[in-house]
């Protein structure tokens, strides 16, 4: 059903955000989709100097954007890596093999990063809850989440 009359604006403060871990990085979930019906959520991904983010893989059904705020993330893809430096914006559509990392080996990065549909979150949150207790998952593990989330390794065909 439609929203219908006033709807609220809400702010997100990062002193409010739901702080996850997971392995080198920070994920501060500002918005998780509740409040968008979860057609979209943001969230702040830290990410300290020379360290990575997941491993290579593309996603079914959402969408990611990436808006650099502070240092540099190269973006790895089969073509190569792109270098999105503070203030520069990476747009990842739905079938798009790659991952990221800090480009620099000195400097912290971070980045606000929007997913659509917005349960993406959920993601984040159940690596978190998995790695809590200082466990190393598994490759078999984190494919197995990402499954969960329409989410593949770049070998995993994109059409049935």
């Amino acid at each position: 059903m439609p929203i219908r009359g006033p709807v609220p604006v809400k702010l997100h403060t990062k002193a409010a955000a739901e702080t996850l871990r997971v392995g080198p990085l920070t994920i501060r979930v500002y918005e998780d989709g509740s409040r968008t019906e979860n057609r979209v959520s943001g969230v702040l991904l830290e990410v300290p100097a020379g360290k990575s983010g997941p491993p290579m893989h593309w996603h079914r059904f959402h969408d990611e954007l990436f808006f650099i705020t502070k240092g540099t993330m190269a973006f790895v893809t089969p073509d190569g890596e792109v270098t999105a430096s503070a203030g520069d914006l990476m747009t990842v559509p739905p079938g798009a093999v790659h991952t990221f990392k800090n480009a620099s080996e000195t400097e912290d990065c971070e980045c606000y990063m929007t997913a659509t549909p917005g349960h993406y979150v959920d993601y984040f949150r159940m690596l978190a809850k998995a790695t809590d207790a200082g466990k190393t998952l598994t490759k078999g593990d984190v494919e197995h989440l990402m499954a969960l989330f329409g989410t593949f390794p770049p070998d995993v065909e994109s059409e049935p």
